[in-house]
């Protein structure tokens, strides 16, 4: 601890035998303005391998005390897992401008730091900037630092910005162009838009990913902030193809002791010209370094040389944060309960994900609430939907029966409205009236597989959700014609 933060009276405070921040203040890692990653701060250690980071830099903060007090609230928000190392790093860069304002504004003590500044400095701020002071004054609040209550979003006077998710028109243009890039560069990208995950996930995706679970295909993940924890999640079904595929690459360049799912890579133009495209992809053994940056750039070279535009006529702009904004956007607009969003998206805070959620003023208005209830019957919990996402939930509900998954309810009194006719029911009852219906969706779907397979892209996502329905209904349907 500096002098200048033991003379502003809070020592006391932060010394007290029940307040987590007394065995951090004492650390010598407060004494020095550069930390070492690898050494300083071990758990952030494989995400600055990936992002080839080696410090973290608190020099630029110009007050001695925040600049204290933010070093103590990283060791302890590091050393829970509740900051990632760009967090930490977004934090360091939004404390340090709050800094820079309190000095001009002459804030320059302890004392005068409470909530009619922290709203005034709100006002000319941005989002980003707004989000990471937010984060460090929650700390603060929880370590007794300061004593106002940190609202749950600062307020602004300005234009409130577009929903930060994918427009539905660029999301399918996108989906289109992607299969112009490499086998394992589409995978990183179709498992990115399919389990929402962090981009340093993908980077430790195991080679061994792949589990089976009562039937059920799910794909082994290390969360991003908590490198020790592997959670399992479900597949779609049309990217298990893929993932064999890639698992089978991976093994021919680099032999079974790569451990890794995607290896490192680097790009270049075809004919080493400035303007070709698609780009060459050359592998490397070893795991993927700075994965974000080089994901946003291919999405802005793709969006650039297909020249796709929003309705509006706007080149499109898309980062690899936005799929996962979208995927939790998506998840709640189809009815899925908030806890099941938190667990896809790997949020160890409960109410994370709201932030993760467009709701329109349009569907706010729609809001209704829903109650949960166990296998007995009894309420287990209520939350806010809306009108259009129960009617797409209920015709989701049934395209799932379509396809012969059984969607039946474990409520012991709730009986089941597809009993007998659903495709994947115990007690199914088939008839001939089904027969036509069936016919026809094989038939879509078999002109579907022979377009891709004329177009040479036997191995695409269209190409493998067509084979998945086709080998659903053929016995289905030979059942009914014999």
């Amino acid at each position: 601890m500096t002098l200048a933060l033991q003379k502003a009276q809070l020592f006391e405070i932060l010394s007290d035998p029940g307040n987590i921040a007394s065995t951090y203040i004492t650390d010598v890692k407060l004494q020095r303005d550069i930390w070492n990653i690898e050494q300083d701060l071990p758990l952030l250690r494989e995400q600055a391998h990936i992002i080839g980071r080696k410090t973290i830099n608190f020099q630029g903060i110009t007050l001695d005390w925040l600049k204290d007090l933010l070093k103590l609230a990283a060791l302890i928000a590091v050393g829970n897992r509740r900051w990632s190392l760009s967090r930490l790093q977004a934090i360091i860069g939004g404390v340090n401008k709050f800094s820079v304002w309190l000095v001009n504004q002459g804030y320059v003590t302890l004392s005068v730091l409470n909530d009619q500044v922290v709203q005034k400095w709100a006002e000319s701020s941005t989002e980003v900037n707004k989000n990471a002071v937010l984060g460090f004054l929650s700390v603060l609040n929880e370590l007794s630092c300061i004593q106002f209550k940190i609202q749950c979003s600062l307020q602004s006077n300005k234009q409130a910005k577009s929903p930060n998710i994918i427009p539905e028109e660029v999301k399918h243009k996108i989906d289109l162009a992607l299969e112009q890039l490499d086998k394992p560069i589409y995978l990183i990208f179709k498992l990115h838009e399919a389990l929402g995950t962090r981009s340093m996930e993908l980077a430790k995706i195991p080679l061994d990913c792949l589990r089976k679970r009562k039937e059920v295909h799910r794909i082994r993940l290390c969360t991003g902030k908590q490198n020790d924890i592997e959670q399992e999640q479900d597949i779609p079904e049309e990217l298990i193809l893929l993932v064999h595929q890639q698992q089978a690459f991976v093994r021919e360049q680099f032999g079974d002791t790569f451990p890794w799912l995607f290896p490192n890579w680097r790009t270049r133009r075809p004919g080493f010209s400035a303007k070709g495209w698609p780009p060459i992809f050359e592998y490397r053994q070893e795991q993927i370094r700075k994965v974000r940056g080089k994901l946003n750039q291919l999405l802005k070279s793709l969006i650039k040389e297909n020249d796709i535009r929003t309705n509006d006529g706007k080149l499109a702009y898309v980062t690899t944060h936005m799929f996962r904004r979208t995927y939790a956007t998506v998840a709640d607009r189809m009815g899925k309960r908030p806890d099941l969003i938190q667990h896809g998206l790997r949020h160890t805070n409960p109410d994370m994900q709201d932030s993760y959620v467009y709701v329109s003023p349009q569907q706010q208005e729609k809001r209704i609430e829903r109650v949960l209830v166990n296998k007995d019957g009894e309420r287990t919990a209520i939350y806010s939907t809306d009108q259009d996402s129960e009617f797409i939930r209920e015709e989701w509900t049934a395209r799932q029966v379509e396809l012969g998954l059984c969607t039946r309810s474990e409520i012991r009194f709730k009986e089941c409205e597809y009993e007998y006719v659903c495709l994947g029911c115990e007690h199914i009852r088939f008839s001939q009236e089904h027969l036509p219906k069936l016919i026809e969706i094989k038939q879509t779907n078999q002109q579907l597989l022979d377009k891709c397979l004329e177009n040479n892209q036997s191995d695409s996502r269209r190409a493998n959700s067509a084979r998945q329905f086709i080998n659903i209904l053929n016995p289905i349907i030979v059942s009914l014609q014999q």
